[in-house]
């Protein structure tokens, strides 16, 4: 098993916080859990296809991380 380094944590407890925030700020602006739920789910779909999320879901795989294309020419 792969050990969580402090920033993938750091970066997971963003994630999870500031969905919950965005849940609760836009349910109480808009008093519709379909709309909250929307919006929600929008955010953690462009924040979770991130270069940074994608290396922390798959540090959590276990799969190894390739930084081969990381700089481009």
């Amino acid at each position: 098993m792969s050990r969580l380094r402090p920033r993938d944590v750091r970066a997971m407890a963003f994630w999870l916080a500031s969905s919950l925030a965005m849940l609760v700020a836009v349910y109480l602006a808009s008093h519709s859990v379909i709309a909250a739920a929307a919006l929600v789910a929008a955010y953690n779909s462009w924040l979770l296809t991130r270069p940074r999320m994608k290396r922390v879901f798959k540090r959590l795989r276990g799969e190894t991380v390739d930084f081969s294309s990381y700089y481009q020419d």
